[in-house]
């Protein structure tokens, strides 16, 4: 009975598999293969970006810096207003202190253009003034002014130059007075050596009784006398070489003395000079708001005359006027190796909705070797820092220019490449594929 079953039912499946589909059944299989193929056609037509999300800050090349008191105290002597423009090294405001910031600027200005190191100091000494309230510096300023003045009175009175010349002057004559006293020297030998001759003669004849003896002694007075005469001149000469000593040693102690006076007293100059510009800087950093660079000076508060500021509270800002502008991303690690240079970006930014404003378009320029730590609030993260191009500025996809604003934030997608949508379907399985 079984094996009729089976036969029965072999029989119904064999009449099943031979019978030929019906119309619905072709319509069927195809829309199946139609649907198959449209979604791997689509699949494969279609494609959208792959982008990497970061934090980008959009500024000038030249940032705004803000100004910080470093002591407390009163503001005084506001030199300029709210979003007026100021020049490298203009006072913008001085905090209270005991110097007079008038003769301050105006010490500070020559000791700017002062160069200790050129001879041109004669001149200069004129334009620093004898009285100026300095304050804390009037004992540094003072010590400059007096070696100043001590260096510009040696140059002028030229004392050990005078001494030099005196020196000479004497070694010159000394000279020629032990020039001509050798020449006498030699003359007295000269005729010490006729009178030793006549005194030999007349001695040798004395000896024969031919010559008197008065005629002798005179002969030998003479001869005498010019060997005295020689001595003489023999210890003059030698007085007149030791004078010309020390005179050449005097001349010698002297110049290096004056080497020695002249090396003092530029030394004095220039430490105090410097000891001098140094305070003043000090001076500047702890009292002054001094603009580090041309721009347009931004209260950071409302501030007024005599008000009390805190020691490192932010009093200004010095906005630059507006250069190239870039953006700098904050990008997180992870998928930051799919990044390279040229890649394009999307920037939205915060202040302008993109949906209503569009975003801007950027490219990226350099990336970073080495990662920093941006902390978050969940924990700490490390991020690659990418600069960013705007070739168009701040000009979105919807044509409209945004007005510039120095460190503007927003979100940039840097889109490191395209990829077809059946890609991404099959992302897992070619991973899976590869792993084995």
């Amino acid at each position: 009975m079984n094996k009729n079953k089976k036969a029965k039912q072999s029989e119904e499946v064999k009449d099943i598999v031979e019978r030929m589909p019906t119309g619905f059944g072709k319509w069927v299989a195809i829309t199946v293969v139609a649907l198959t193929f449209l979604l791997l056609l689509f699949g494969w037509l279609i494609q959208y970006p792959d982008t990497v999300a970061g934090q980008i800050r959009i500024s000038s090349s030249q940032v705004p810096v803000k100004l910080i008191a470093n002591t407390s105290g009163k503001i005084q002597d506001f030199r300029l207003k709210a979003r007026e423009e100021a020049k490298e090294g203009d006072y913008i405001a001085i905090i209270q202190n005991p110097a007079s910031t008038r003769d301050m600027h105006r010490i500070a200005a020559l000791t700017g253009i002062f160069d200790p190191n050129k001879e041109s100091f004669l001149k200069d000494r004129f334009i620093f003034p004898e009285k100026a309230f300095l304050g804390e510096l009037n004992l540094k300023y003072y010590t400059f002014l007096t070696a100043l003045k001590n260096l510009c009175s040696y140059e002028e009175d030229n004392t050990y130059e005078q001494q030099e010349k005196s020196l000479n002057e004497d070694i010159r004559w000394k000279s020629a007075i032990l020039s001509q006293t050798k020449e006498n020297i030699e003359t007295t030998e000269e005729k010490m050596q006729i009178s030793q001759k006549w005194f030999e003669k007349d001695h040798a004849l004395k000896q024969k009784e031919i010559v008197h003896e008065y005629e002798l002694d005179r002969v030998k007075s003479e001869y005498l006398t010019a060997r005295q005469n020689v001595q003489n001149l023999r210890i003059e000469a030698s007085s007149i070489e030791m004078q010309l000593s020390d005179s050449r040693n005097s001349l010698n102690r002297l110049k290096i003395e004056q080497k020695e006076k002249e090396k003092q007293m530029k030394l004095d100059l220039l430490s105090s000079y410097h000891d001098l510009a140094d305070n003043i800087k000090l001076w500047e950093q702890k009292y002054v708001f001094k603009a580090p660079f041309g721009g347009k000076v931004e209260f950071l508060k409302f501030w007024s005359e005599n008000q009390f500021v805190q020691a490192g509270e932010e009093v200004f800002s010095i906005v630059p006027e507006e250069t190239s502008i870039t953006g700098q991303v904050l990008l997180p690690s992870g998928g930051a190796g799919k990044v390279k240079p040229g890649d394009p970006v999307i920037i939205k930014l915060d202040n302008y909705p993109y949906l209503e404003f569009g975003s801007v378009d950027g490219r990226v320029n350099t990336i970073s070797l080495i990662t920093g730590q941006q902390q978050t609030q969940q924990a700490s993260v490390e991020t690659y820092l990418i600069t960013v191009d705007l070739p168009h500025g701040l000009t979105t996809n919807y044509g409209e220019t945004l007005d510039f604003r120095h460190e503007i934030t927003g979100t940039a997608d840097i889109v490191v490449r395209d990829r077809r949508f059946i890609q991404r379907l099959f992302d897992n399985l070619r991973y899976r594929t590869k792993a084995k």
